[in-house]
């Protein structure tokens, strides 16, 4: 006797299932570099913020209690701070401060909005050593009583296009 019932002798996964599996694996792959794109922007502002303290610290170091423009361009063409690209694409630049001739400049540009709020809300250091930072033309700072700057704040702030951030260290 023939069995022409082929089908209820066969096993394997329906086109239904696969594409079901395949959509799964499709939803899963986007959290994934969602996910991923979040961390590395993460990951560069604690670069960037690493980097401007330790240039900050660096200087220091060398001209303690003096940052006449000539001693920074000194320090700036000597080498001694290496790396000025910022985590961004950007270059750092150093300068004398408007705030002061004692007073360290320290400029950013093209911060993304995704990164401003972790760079806002960090912790540069206390008052004497970290005096504050200029932000879009907003100047936060311990000098104003505008530093530390609220999450609430932040997020208003960074909304919208690219970003430049001056920080000011005093020496």
């Amino acid at each position: 006797m023939l069995n022409f019932n082929k089908a209820a002798n066969q096993s394997g996964r329906s086109m239904i299932e696969m594409l079901g599996v395949l959509a799964i694996v499709g939803v899963l792959s986007a959290g994934g570099i969602a996910g991923y794109s979040m961390a590395m922007q993460n990951y560069k502002s604690l670069q960037l913020i690493e980097k401007v303290q330790t240039v900050a610290m660096q200087a220091r170091a060398l001209y303690k209690g003096n940052y006449e423009g000539s001693k920074i361009q000194d320090l700036v063409d000597s080498g001694r701070i290496s790396d000025y690209k910022d985590p961004f694409g950007g270059n750092l630049s150093m300068g004398v401060s408007t705030l002061g001739s004692n007073v360290l400049s320290i400029v950013a540009h093209n911060i993304p909005a995704e990164a401003c709020v972790d760079i806002l809300t960090a912790d540069y250091g206390e008052k004497g050593v970290f005096e504050g930072f200029n932000f879009n033309d907003n100047v936060f700072g311990y000098v104003n009583n505008r530093y530390p700057i609220t999450m609430t704040k932040a997020i208003s702030l960074c909304e919208g296009g690219n970003k430049k951030i001056i920080w000011y260290f005093k020496n």
